[in-house]
């Protein structure tokens, strides 16, 4: 991943967190950005998610462990980097978990934020965006909790608000393999509300995924842009 290694230009061998890292792939990245000698440590508050990580990439040293990301059991200053991929607009308390973060941060060390934004988007873009609106809503219904995705500048202000340093935004797009997985997801996306059959929401998201499909086979779907945001914590 060009950006996050360009991000972590210069950073010091030692230990990474991959806060939220569900099935690790975003702890991988940050396996393959850090020097030689370095230890990347992904948590999560799902065990399930956790084991499949575990069961995913243990073997190439990446460690994983069940932890909440707003009460973490590191102590000050542990980490030469923090990380959070697409998992922001999964977190109610999204500012315990930042605090969290900073708080395990060493001095002039790395915070990275990852996270897709909805707006500015193109029509096979779109689609996704209103894909994961609609899993959202479901998501909440089914007692998770999920929110629908940031527009950009309000994710700029998130981590600008960070006291944080050198700080860098970079837009990117992730490869194309991404699509073929949110494809395959969107040919489900009728089948998935019938989890809520017989809620009141049910008939209208119904509707709404019936419609986003027949988009998703005129325009096609592709993830939307991603925003890399990079500083360091102020020494």
């Amino acid at each position: 991943m060009v950006a996050l290694q360009e991000a972590l230009r210069g950073v010091r061998a030692g230990r990474a967190l991959d806060v939220g890292t569900r099935l690790g792939e975003f702890a991988f990245r940050l396996a393959e950005a850090m020097p030689a000698g370095s230890e990347v440590t992904g948590i999560d508050n799902d065990p399930a998610a956790a084991e499949k990580a575990r069961e995913k990439f243990q073997e190439r040293g990446l460690r994983f462990e069940v932890m909440d990301g707003g009460d973490l059991a590191f102590a000050d200053g542990t980490f030469e980097v923090v990380a959070l991929s697409n998992t922001l607009h999964h977190m109610e308390n999204y500012e315990q978990v930042l605090s969290e973060m900073l708080r395990v941060l060493k001095p002039g060390g790395y915070f990275i934020l990852n996270e897709m934004y909805r707006d500015n988007q193109d029509a096979a873009q779109q689609v996704h965006a209103a894909q994961h609106t609609l899993e959202a809503k479901l998501d909440c219904l089914l007692g998770g909790y999920q929110r629908q995705t940031w527009k950009r500048e309000e994710i700029v202000e998130i981590f600008r608000r960070l006291p944080l340093e050198d700080v860098r935004f970079t837009d990117f797009f992730e490869e194309a393999a991404y699509d073929a997985k949110l494809e395959a997801k969107n040919r489900k996306l009728a089948d998935e509300v019938e989890k809520i059959a017989g809620a009141p929401e049910y008939e209208a998201l119904k509707q709404e995924a019936l419609e986003i499909q027949a988009r998703c086979r005129e325009n096609g779907i592709r993830r939307c842009t991603q925003l890399l945001c990079a500083g360091r914590k102020k020494v």
